[in-house]
């Protein structure tokens, strides 16, 4: 009877799954799959991109080869189980070939089938010796633990991978907010640099308007102490003076100039012009150009009207909308004033107005008038007053921004009436609720 061939008995892991021989030099991959050096050597040598697995297809992105010589060491015993099986089936032996008895031992020293008299031989004496069915049993134990270890130290190896990828995700991460730290620290340096710039230039911008208006102011005082000259006729006077607002200025007196009470404002038709037309309801004024006639030198060639109230003290405004065709103003003026269209007497006309006339925007301060330049004609205009401070302002109501400021006026303790002019066909105001 033949004696069993004992690679029958060997895992199918004992071949390559590129050539499917037995393994010869075989060496691990990334994922643990064993393969022939040569056979994935060629099967990896025109990859351009990641490292696959011909078996299972997963990627690594480096080549790496680890030599598995235990797997090695037990297709070598194979091998020579192969080699000895094809010789005695060849031969039609079922023996030892010198002593022709069955070969039923296996030496580990010599890793050897012998017979039970080579095993007496001092050959073999000292040797350790195990049933063939033993030995066979034994090496697929070691290839099954083989694989078990292989498996064990690939998940090892993946989770080392995975573990560097997550540390890698992280300082790259790490790289870029630094660099975006950096980055948004550098911006903040720039724009805090801008800002303090900008600071700078306001600062110097409003320091010489500040001296700039101190001197008008000056010169308007001094101008008081001159005759009255016809409203109308400032035309005729040398080169107006254009003031420019700095940046900004405008929307910080809006902040600081809230008033808490809103005057109601109702007009005195006894102090119009006659080529004016007052509501009934005393809201609104515009010009009559059919009641030119009307007009005499006692109301003289000032088209305005004031309002029925005096201010004494405190700080109130007030708001009207304007039409864009013809001329006109507003402002206010002192209770003389009224006084002079009752009585017909001239006194000196104090009052503190803002107007468009003629296309342009000024401002008119009892005989001092000063063209105001990049202003846009408003559809809504608010009037402040603070009488203690003597300030006298005038807003875009739409746009929240300053038009021009009177800073120190002198009321006397006079009262003071709001003043409103029309001029030209169409021309027009009301007074807003």
């Amino acid at each position: 009877m033949a004696a069993p061939n004992p690679t029958a008995h060997l895992p199918s892991e004992a071949s390559c799954p590129i050539c499917l021989e037995y393994f010869r030099d075989p060496v691990s991959i990334h994922c643990g799959h064993n393969f022939c050096r040569d056979c994935i050597t060629r099967s990896w040598e025109w990859c351009t991109g990641d490292f696959c697995c011909p078996q299972c297809k997963e990627t690594a992105a480096e080549r790496i080869l680890y030599p598995n010589r235990e797997l090695a060491r037990m297709l070598e015993i194979a091998r020579r189980l192969s080699l000895q099986a094809a010789h005695r089936d060849a031969a039609g032996q079922e023996g030892c070939k010198k002593h022709r008895e069955p070969l039923s031992i296996y030496c580990k020293d010599d890793e050897a089938f012998i017979c039970l008299i080579c095993r007496e031989s001092r050959l073999h004496r000292a040797h350790v010796m195990l049933p063939v069915q033993d030995a066979v049993q034994e090496y697929k134990v070691k290839a099954l633990f083989h694989r078990w270890l292989e498996d064990a130290l690939q998940s090892i190896r993946t989770s080392l991978t995975e573990r560097q990828k997550v540390l890698g995700v992280f300082e790259g991460l790490r790289l870029f907010l630094e660099e975006q730290e950096h980055h948004l620290l550098a911006q903040l340096e720039n724009t805090e640099r801008d800002v303090e710039k900008t600071q700078e230039e306001n600062v110097t911008i409003l320091t010489k308007e500040i001296s700039h208006l101190d001197a008008i102011i000056q010169e308007m005082e001094e101008k008081c102490q001159q005759p009255a000259s016809n409203f109308l006729q400032v035309r005729r006077k040398s080169i107006p003076k254009r003031v420019e607002l700095p940046k900004g200025w405008g929307e910080l007196q809006w902040t600081s100039l809230l008033i808490p009470a809103t005057l109601g404002v109702t007009l005195d038709p006894s102090t119009a012009h006659p080529q004016l037309a007052v509501s009934a309801d005393g809201s609104s004024v515009r010009w009559e150009e059919a009641q030119r006639d009307a007009a005499n030198e006692e109301f003289g060639t000032d088209p305005f009207v004031l309002g029925h109230e005096g201010i004494t003290s405190g700080r109130c405004c007030w708001e009207v909308e304007v039409t864009p065709k013809g001329s006109w103003a507003v402002g206010v003026a002192k209770e003389s004033l009224k006084r002079r269209e009752e009585s017909g007497a001239s006194p000196e006309v104090e009052l503190w107005s803002m107007g468009f006339c003629e296309g342009q925007f000024w401002a008119l301060s009892s005989f001092e008038r000063m063209t105001l330049s990049q202003i846009q004609v408003p559809k809504r205009v608010r009037v402040t007053l603070d009488y203690e401070s003597g300030q006298v302002a005038f807003f875009d109501a739409d746009k929240r921004a300053l038009i021009f400021i009177f800073p120190s006026a002198s009321f006397k303790g006079e009262s003071i009436h709001p003043w409103f002019l029309v001029w030209g066909e169409g021309s027009q105001i009301t007074l807003c609720p």
